[in-house]
Protein backbone atom coordinates (compact mmCIF):
# COMPACT_ATOMS: atom_id res chain seq x y z
CA UNK A 1 0.00 0.00 0.00
CA UNK A 2 1.83 3.31 -1.33
CA UNK A 3 0.78 6.74 -0.99
CA UNK A 4 2.62 9.69 -3.18
CA UNK A 5 1.06 12.30 -0.57
CA UNK A 6 0.27 12.49 2.95
CA UNK A 7 -2.66 11.31 3.66
CA UNK A 8 -5.14 10.09 6.60
CA UNK A 9 -7.02 6.98 6.61
CA UNK A 10 -9.11 6.70 9.61
CA UNK A 11 -10.51 3.30 10.20
CA UNK A 12 -13.44 2.04 11.91
CA UNK A 13 -13.69 -1.14 10.56
CA UNK A 14 -11.25 -3.70 10.65
CA UNK A 15 -8.90 -4.38 8.11
CA UNK A 16 -6.73 -7.40 7.03
CA UNK A 17 -3.73 -7.05 5.24
CA UNK A 18 -2.20 -10.11 3.09
CA UNK A 19 0.65 -8.60 2.32
CA UNK A 20 3.17 -5.76 2.54
CA UNK A 21 2.51 -2.47 3.93
CA UNK A 22 4.41 0.39 2.40
CA UNK A 23 3.86 3.53 3.44
CA UNK A 24 5.74 6.21 1.36
CA UNK A 25 5.93 10.07 0.61
CA UNK A 26 4.70 10.38 4.12
CA UNK A 27 1.86 8.56 3.94
CA UNK A 28 -0.08 8.34 7.36
CA UNK A 29 -2.69 5.75 8.72
CA UNK A 30 -4.60 6.37 11.72
CA UNK A 31 -6.85 3.87 13.88
CA UNK A 32 -9.86 5.42 15.78
CA UNK A 33 -13.19 4.55 17.11
CA UNK A 34 -12.25 1.99 18.89
CA UNK A 35 -14.01 1.12 22.56
CA UNK A 36 -13.17 -1.38 25.37
CA UNK A 37 -16.18 -3.67 23.93
CA UNK A 38 -15.26 -3.16 20.37
CA UNK A 39 -11.79 -2.90 19.91
CA UNK A 40 -10.40 -1.65 16.02
CA UNK A 41 -7.96 -3.81 14.28
CA UNK A 42 -5.49 -3.07 11.48
CA UNK A 43 -4.43 -6.71 10.93
CA UNK A 44 -1.22 -8.05 9.29
CA UNK A 45 -2.15 -11.18 8.10
CA UNK A 46 1.08 -13.94 7.13
CA UNK A 47 2.89 -10.96 6.16
CA UNK A 48 6.19 -11.37 4.71
CA UNK A 49 10.11 -10.52 5.75
CA UNK A 50 9.77 -7.59 5.98
CA UNK A 51 5.69 -6.65 7.64
CA UNK A 52 5.71 -2.78 7.28
CA UNK A 53 8.18 -0.42 5.19
CA UNK A 54 8.38 3.20 5.47
CA UNK A 55 10.51 5.63 3.35
CA UNK A 56 11.14 7.80 6.05
CA UNK A 57 10.31 10.07 8.84
CA UNK A 58 7.20 11.17 7.92
CA UNK A 59 5.54 8.30 7.37
CA UNK A 60 3.67 6.51 10.23
CA UNK A 61 0.51 4.98 12.12
CA UNK A 62 -1.30 6.78 14.56
CA UNK A 63 -2.72 5.01 17.43
CA UNK A 64 -2.89 7.28 20.52
CA UNK A 65 -5.42 4.84 22.23
CA UNK A 66 -5.64 1.58 23.78
CA UNK A 67 -8.53 -0.21 21.74
CA UNK A 68 -6.95 0.61 18.36
CA UNK A 69 -4.84 -1.63 17.55
CA UNK A 70 -2.23 -2.92 14.48
CA UNK A 71 -2.21 -6.84 15.40
CA UNK A 72 0.64 -8.66 13.47
CA UNK A 73 0.03 -12.31 12.83
CA UNK A 74 3.67 -13.48 14.43
CA UNK A 75 2.77 -17.34 14.56
CA UNK A 76 5.95 -19.04 15.20
CA UNK A 77 7.93 -16.68 13.05
CA UNK A 78 11.26 -14.51 14.07
CA UNK A 79 10.27 -11.60 11.89
CA UNK A 80 11.29 -8.47 12.94
CA UNK A 81 8.36 -5.90 13.49
CA UNK A 82 9.04 -2.21 13.36
CA UNK A 83 6.36 -0.23 14.10
CA UNK A 84 6.45 3.72 12.72
CA UNK A 85 4.38 4.93 15.55
CA UNK A 86 3.09 8.68 15.03
CA UNK A 87 1.71 10.49 17.67
CA UNK A 88 -1.43 13.42 16.70
CA UNK A 89 1.59 15.71 16.41
CA UNK A 90 2.50 13.91 13.53
CA UNK A 91 5.81 12.65 15.15
CA UNK A 92 7.49 9.39 14.11
CA UNK A 93 8.27 6.94 17.42
CA UNK A 94 9.55 3.79 15.86
CA UNK A 95 9.38 0.85 18.05
CA UNK A 96 11.21 -2.18 17.02
CA UNK A 97 10.26 -5.59 18.39
CA UNK A 98 12.84 -8.41 17.21
CA UNK A 99 12.04 -12.04 18.50
CA UNK A 100 15.08 -13.64 19.97
CA UNK A 101 13.39 -16.97 20.33
CA UNK A 102 9.84 -18.32 18.80
CA UNK A 103 6.58 -18.54 20.50
CA UNK A 104 4.36 -21.51 20.84
CA UNK A 105 1.08 -21.59 19.20
CA UNK A 106 -0.74 -19.13 17.01
CA UNK A 107 -0.19 -16.14 18.68
CA UNK A 108 -0.28 -12.66 17.25
CA UNK A 109 1.32 -9.29 19.05
CA UNK A 110 -0.91 -6.25 19.43
CA UNK A 111 0.33 -2.75 18.88
CA UNK A 112 -1.45 0.28 20.52
CA UNK A 113 -0.51 3.22 22.70
CA UNK A 114 -1.77 5.52 25.64
CA UNK A 115 -0.66 9.02 25.75
CA UNK A 116 -1.68 12.20 27.80
CA UNK A 117 -4.66 14.17 26.02
CA UNK A 118 -2.41 17.47 26.52
CA UNK A 119 0.71 17.94 26.60
CA UNK A 120 0.86 20.98 28.72
CA UNK A 121 -0.46 19.21 31.65
CA UNK A 122 0.58 15.59 30.65
CA UNK A 123 2.87 14.69 33.37
CA UNK A 124 0.25 12.96 35.56
CA UNK A 125 0.33 9.39 34.24
CA UNK A 126 -2.35 8.13 36.50
CA UNK A 127 -4.92 10.20 34.16
CA UNK A 128 -4.46 7.94 30.95
CA UNK A 129 -3.04 4.70 32.50
CA UNK A 130 -3.83 1.40 30.49
CA UNK A 131 -6.39 -1.01 31.48
CA UNK A 132 -4.73 -3.00 33.39
CA UNK A 133 -2.20 -0.33 34.89
CA UNK A 134 -3.69 0.29 38.29
CA UNK A 135 -0.69 2.38 39.91
CA UNK A 136 2.60 4.49 38.92
CA UNK A 137 3.92 3.90 42.33
CA UNK A 138 7.17 2.26 42.88
CA UNK A 139 7.65 -1.58 44.00
CA UNK A 140 7.35 -1.00 47.87
CA UNK A 141 4.35 2.28 47.63
CA UNK A 142 1.43 3.55 45.90
CA UNK A 143 3.47 6.88 45.45
CA UNK A 144 2.70 8.95 42.46
CA UNK A 145 5.85 8.28 40.14
CA UNK A 146 4.66 10.02 37.10
CA UNK A 147 6.91 13.03 37.39
CA UNK A 148 10.01 10.50 36.80
CA UNK A 149 7.88 8.96 33.69
CA UNK A 150 7.72 9.96 30.40
CA UNK A 151 4.16 10.86 29.36
CA UNK A 152 3.34 7.47 27.10
CA UNK A 153 2.34 4.18 27.51
CA UNK A 154 3.53 1.71 24.99
CA UNK A 155 1.27 -1.58 24.69
CA UNK A 156 2.98 -4.32 22.90
CA UNK A 157 0.65 -7.45 23.63
CA UNK A 158 1.26 -11.31 22.73
CA UNK A 159 -2.11 -12.83 22.45
CA UNK A 160 -2.52 -16.83 22.22
CA UNK A 161 0.64 -18.09 22.92
CA UNK A 162 1.36 -21.32 24.87
CA UNK A 163 4.62 -19.63 25.69
CA UNK A 164 4.76 -15.87 24.56
CA UNK A 165 8.38 -15.39 22.01
CA UNK A 166 11.56 -14.28 23.78
CA UNK A 167 12.15 -10.43 22.62
CA UNK A 168 14.38 -7.34 22.49
CA UNK A 169 12.41 -4.17 22.27
CA UNK A 170 13.81 -0.81 20.68
CA UNK A 171 11.97 2.17 21.74
CA UNK A 172 11.79 6.01 20.22
CA UNK A 173 10.98 8.55 22.05
CA UNK A 174 9.61 12.39 21.74
CA UNK A 175 11.53 15.42 23.72
CA UNK A 176 8.11 16.98 23.86
CA UNK A 177 6.78 14.08 25.91
CA UNK A 178 9.73 13.93 28.77
CA UNK A 179 9.53 18.02 29.03
CA UNK A 180 8.79 19.66 31.92
CA UNK A 181 5.13 19.71 31.14
CA UNK A 182 4.24 21.91 34.49
CA UNK A 183 5.78 18.37 36.39
CA UNK A 184 8.01 16.44 34.81
CA UNK A 185 11.44 16.09 36.89
CA UNK A 186 13.04 13.49 34.16
CA UNK A 187 17.25 13.54 33.65
CA UNK A 188 17.31 12.26 30.04
CA UNK A 189 20.06 10.18 30.46
CA UNK A 190 18.46 8.08 32.91
CA UNK A 191 15.75 6.70 31.01
CA UNK A 192 14.71 3.11 30.60
CA UNK A 193 12.04 0.72 29.78
CA UNK A 194 9.56 -0.74 32.16
CA UNK A 195 6.69 -2.60 31.98
CA UNK A 196 3.75 -3.32 34.09
CA UNK A 197 3.22 -6.96 35.79
CA UNK A 198 -0.60 -6.83 35.95
CA UNK A 199 -0.31 -10.23 37.56
CA UNK A 200 0.90 -8.56 40.96
CA UNK A 201 0.16 -5.31 39.90
CA UNK A 202 3.76 -3.59 40.08
CA UNK A 203 6.44 -2.22 37.95
CA UNK A 204 8.75 -4.74 38.83
CA UNK A 205 8.06 -7.12 41.73
CA UNK A 206 8.74 -10.12 42.91
CA UNK A 207 9.60 -11.37 39.39
CA UNK A 208 12.85 -8.94 39.51
CA UNK A 209 12.74 -7.18 36.08
CA UNK A 210 14.30 -4.02 36.53
CA UNK A 211 14.35 -0.69 34.42
CA UNK A 212 16.50 -2.17 30.81
CA UNK A 213 17.61 -0.98 27.76
CA UNK A 214 20.50 1.51 26.47
CA UNK A 215 19.96 5.48 26.49
CA UNK A 216 21.13 7.19 23.35
CA UNK A 217 20.10 10.83 23.86
CA UNK A 218 21.34 11.88 20.39
CA UNK A 219 19.15 9.58 18.71
CA UNK A 220 16.55 9.32 21.18
CA UNK A 221 16.20 5.51 21.93
CA UNK A 222 16.19 3.39 24.58
CA UNK A 223 17.62 0.05 22.90
CA UNK A 224 18.71 -3.39 23.77
CA UNK A 225 15.51 -4.18 26.17
CA UNK A 226 15.74 -8.12 26.35
CA UNK A 227 12.67 -9.61 27.46
CA UNK A 228 12.08 -13.31 28.16
CA UNK A 229 8.36 -14.71 27.95
CA UNK A 230 8.16 -14.78 31.86
CA UNK A 231 8.64 -10.80 31.52
CA UNK A 232 6.38 -10.34 28.51
CA UNK A 233 4.26 -8.17 29.57
CA UNK A 234 1.38 -5.66 27.76
CA UNK A 235 2.01 -2.16 29.28
CA UNK A 236 5.23 -0.65 28.85
CA UNK A 237 6.70 2.84 29.27
CA UNK A 238 10.20 4.88 29.85
CA UNK A 239 11.35 6.10 33.15
CA UNK A 240 14.14 8.05 34.96
CA UNK A 241 15.98 6.05 36.85
CA UNK A 242 16.20 8.09 39.78
CA UNK A 243 12.61 7.42 41.57
CA UNK A 244 11.21 8.63 44.20
CA UNK A 245 12.14 5.59 46.66
CA UNK A 246 15.94 5.15 47.15
CA UNK A 247 15.28 1.51 47.07
CA UNK A 248 13.98 -1.36 44.82
CA UNK A 249 12.44 -3.90 46.96
CA UNK A 250 12.45 -7.19 45.62
CA UNK A 251 11.03 -9.68 48.90
CA UNK A 252 10.51 -8.88 52.79
CA UNK A 253 9.30 -12.17 54.22
CA UNK A 254 9.54 -13.60 58.48
CA UNK A 255 10.39 -17.63 58.80
CA UNK A 256 10.63 -19.38 62.10
CA UNK A 257 14.30 -20.90 63.01
CA UNK A 258 14.62 -22.48 66.83
CA UNK A 259 11.19 -20.66 67.61
CA UNK A 260 12.62 -17.28 66.90
CA UNK A 261 11.48 -15.26 63.78
CA UNK A 262 13.83 -15.06 61.19
CA UNK A 263 13.37 -11.59 58.51
CA UNK A 264 14.85 -11.73 54.93
CA UNK A 265 14.58 -8.90 53.04
CA UNK A 266 16.50 -8.52 49.17
CA UNK A 267 16.69 -5.16 47.35
CA UNK A 268 17.66 -4.96 43.28
CA UNK A 269 18.87 -1.07 43.57
CA UNK A 270 19.57 1.01 46.16
CA UNK A 271 20.44 4.88 46.16
CA UNK A 272 21.66 7.41 48.74
CA UNK A 273 20.28 4.26 51.33
CA UNK A 274 21.31 5.04 54.91
CA UNK A 275 20.14 2.67 56.90
CA UNK A 276 16.89 0.03 56.79
CA UNK A 277 14.67 0.01 60.72
CA UNK A 278 12.44 -2.98 61.99
CA UNK A 279 10.05 -2.28 64.09
CA UNK A 280 7.73 -5.08 65.77
CA UNK A 281 4.17 -5.00 66.69
CA UNK A 282 1.41 -7.51 68.46
CA UNK A 283 -1.44 -5.96 67.02
CA UNK A 284 -0.61 -4.62 63.55
CA UNK A 285 -1.27 -0.84 64.42
CA UNK A 286 1.38 0.16 67.79
CA UNK A 287 5.11 -0.46 66.11
CA UNK A 288 7.95 -0.31 68.27
CA UNK A 289 11.72 -0.29 66.84
CA UNK A 290 14.07 -3.20 67.50
CA UNK A 291 16.74 -2.66 64.99
CA UNK A 292 18.70 -0.78 62.70
CA UNK A 293 20.40 -2.35 59.60
CA UNK A 294 22.92 -0.47 57.73
CA UNK A 295 21.91 0.24 53.42
CA UNK A 296 24.57 -0.25 50.95
CA UNK A 297 24.50 3.02 50.04
CA UNK A 298 24.11 3.20 46.29
CA UNK A 299 23.93 -0.14 44.20
CA UNK A 300 22.34 -1.29 41.08
CA UNK A 301 23.25 -5.26 42.50
CA UNK A 302 21.06 -7.76 44.35
CA UNK A 303 21.97 -6.92 48.28
CA UNK A 304 20.04 -9.38 50.83
CA UNK A 305 19.55 -9.06 54.52
CA UNK A 306 18.72 -10.77 57.14
CA UNK A 307 17.42 -10.34 60.97
CA UNK A 308 16.70 -12.71 63.58
CA UNK A 309 14.14 -11.65 66.26
CA UNK A 310 15.12 -13.84 69.48
CA UNK A 311 12.29 -12.16 71.71
CA UNK A 312 9.38 -12.80 68.89
CA UNK A 313 9.28 -16.47 71.10
CA UNK A 314 8.32 -14.36 74.27
CA UNK A 315 6.74 -11.51 73.11
CA UNK A 316 4.19 -13.43 70.39
CA UNK A 317 4.85 -11.07 67.68
CA UNK A 318 2.75 -10.94 64.81
CA UNK A 319 3.98 -8.32 62.70
CA UNK A 320 7.10 -6.18 61.29
CA UNK A 321 7.42 -3.18 59.37
CA UNK A 322 10.35 -2.38 57.28
CA UNK A 323 11.55 1.45 56.77
CA UNK A 324 14.22 3.18 54.69
CA UNK A 325 16.16 6.17 55.83
CA UNK A 326 18.13 7.73 53.66
CA UNK A 327 21.37 10.19 53.92
CA UNK A 328 19.28 13.32 54.40
CA UNK A 329 17.23 11.71 57.20
CA UNK A 330 14.37 11.12 54.92
CA UNK A 331 12.50 8.17 55.75
CA UNK A 332 10.08 6.00 54.06
CA UNK A 333 7.93 2.85 54.87
CA UNK A 334 8.65 0.24 52.58
CA UNK A 335 6.30 -2.58 53.51
CA UNK A 336 4.33 -4.47 56.51
CA UNK A 337 4.52 -8.22 57.18
CA UNK A 338 3.25 -10.82 59.45
CA UNK A 339 4.00 -13.77 60.40
CA UNK A 340 3.06 -17.06 62.40
CA UNK A 341 3.76 -17.09 66.35
CA UNK A 342 7.02 -19.21 65.99
CA UNK A 343 6.64 -21.08 69.46
CA UNK A 344 3.47 -22.70 68.33
CA UNK A 345 5.23 -24.13 64.89
CA UNK A 346 6.28 -27.15 66.46
CA UNK A 347 5.68 -29.02 62.86
CA UNK A 348 5.58 -25.86 60.53
CA UNK A 349 8.54 -26.21 57.46
CA UNK A 350 9.19 -22.83 55.55
CA UNK A 351 10.72 -22.62 52.05
CA UNK A 352 12.25 -19.60 50.58
CA UNK A 353 15.73 -18.92 48.17
CA UNK A 354 14.93 -14.60 48.23
CA UNK A 355 14.55 -14.93 44.20
CA UNK A 356 18.38 -17.12 44.04
CA UNK A 357 20.23 -20.29 43.51
CA UNK A 358 20.42 -20.86 47.93
CA UNK A 359 17.19 -22.47 49.02
CA UNK A 360 17.06 -22.45 52.99
CA UNK A 361 14.24 -24.72 54.36
CA UNK A 362 13.20 -23.93 57.65
CA UNK A 363 11.34 -27.46 59.34
CA UNK A 364 10.02 -28.05 62.60
CA UNK A 365 9.72 -31.51 63.44
CA UNK A 366 8.22 -33.63 66.28
CA UNK A 367 10.02 -36.98 64.94
CA UNK A 368 13.22 -38.20 62.91
CA UNK A 369 12.70 -38.92 59.57
CA UNK A 370 13.74 -39.25 56.15
CA UNK A 371 12.06 -36.92 54.17
CA UNK A 372 12.41 -36.23 50.49
CA UNK A 373 13.13 -32.76 48.75
CA UNK A 374 11.81 -32.06 44.92
CA UNK A 375 12.06 -29.81 42.64
CA UNK A 376 9.58 -29.54 39.57
CA UNK A 377 9.85 -26.94 36.52
CA UNK A 378 6.93 -24.72 35.70
CA UNK A 379 6.30 -27.68 32.92
CA UNK A 380 6.16 -30.23 36.05
CA UNK A 381 8.88 -31.97 35.03
CA UNK A 382 11.17 -33.29 38.00
CA UNK A 383 14.65 -31.67 38.07
CA UNK A 384 15.47 -31.69 41.07
CA UNK A 385 15.98 -34.43 44.07
CA UNK A 386 17.46 -34.47 47.41
CA UNK A 387 16.74 -36.40 50.69
CA UNK A 388 16.61 -34.43 53.63
CA UNK A 389 17.36 -36.03 57.33
CA UNK A 390 14.71 -34.13 59.58
CA UNK A 391 15.41 -34.31 63.24
CA UNK A 392 13.21 -33.76 66.25
CA UNK A 393 13.05 -30.17 66.87
CA UNK A 394 13.94 -27.20 64.76
CA UNK A 395 15.86 -27.92 61.43
CA UNK A 396 17.93 -25.48 59.04
CA UNK A 397 18.89 -26.94 55.67
CA UNK A 398 20.81 -25.33 52.45
CA UNK A 399 20.39 -26.66 49.22
CA UNK A 400 22.75 -25.15 46.19
CA UNK A 401 20.75 -24.86 43.22
CA UNK A 402 23.41 -23.87 40.36
CA UNK A 403 21.89 -26.20 38.14
CA UNK A 404 18.69 -24.91 37.69
CA UNK A 405 18.56 -21.56 35.06
CA UNK A 406 16.24 -18.52 35.79
CA UNK A 407 12.24 -19.24 36.25
CA UNK A 408 9.58 -20.61 38.16
CA UNK A 409 10.16 -23.74 40.20
CA UNK A 410 8.32 -25.80 42.77
CA UNK A 411 9.55 -27.21 45.49
CA UNK A 412 7.72 -29.87 47.67
CA UNK A 413 8.93 -31.98 50.76
CA UNK A 414 7.43 -35.45 51.23
CA UNK A 415 7.35 -37.94 53.73
CA UNK A 416 6.38 -41.16 53.34
CA UNK A 417 4.97 -40.35 49.75
CA UNK A 418 2.80 -37.85 51.44
CA UNK A 419 3.39 -34.21 50.75
CA UNK A 420 4.17 -32.18 53.80
CA UNK A 421 4.80 -28.56 51.93
CA UNK A 422 4.93 -27.25 48.54
CA UNK A 423 6.23 -23.51 47.98
CA UNK A 424 6.48 -21.75 44.43
CA UNK A 425 9.70 -20.01 44.39
CA UNK A 426 11.86 -17.90 41.86
CA UNK A 427 15.09 -18.13 40.38
CA UNK A 428 17.18 -14.45 38.94
CA UNK A 429 20.72 -13.47 37.95
CA UNK A 430 20.96 -10.78 39.82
Amino acid sequence: MGFAKISIIIIFLPLQLLSQLVLNGGAKIKISGGTVSNNIFCVLNNPPLTPIKISGSSDGIIMEDEYNRLQYNLGTTTNSIIVPYMSNFLEQITLTLTPTSAGIGNGNIRFSGKVAPSRSTGFDNLLYMPSDVTNMGSIASTTNNSSMTIDRFWIIDANNYTTKPSVRLDFTYIDAELSPNAGNTITEGNLRAQRFNNTINDWEGFFGFLPAGTINTANNTVISVNVNPTDFYRSWTLNDLNKILPIELLSFDANCNKGNTVLNWCTASEKNNHYFTIYSSSDGYTFEPISIINGAGNSQQKKCYTYTDFNSKNNRVNYYRLTQTDFDNTTKEIKIISNKNCDKDENSITITNNLSRDLFIYAGSTIDSNDELKIYNSSGQLVYQNEIATKTGFNNFHFSLNQLTSGAYYVTIVRNNEKLASQKILITDY
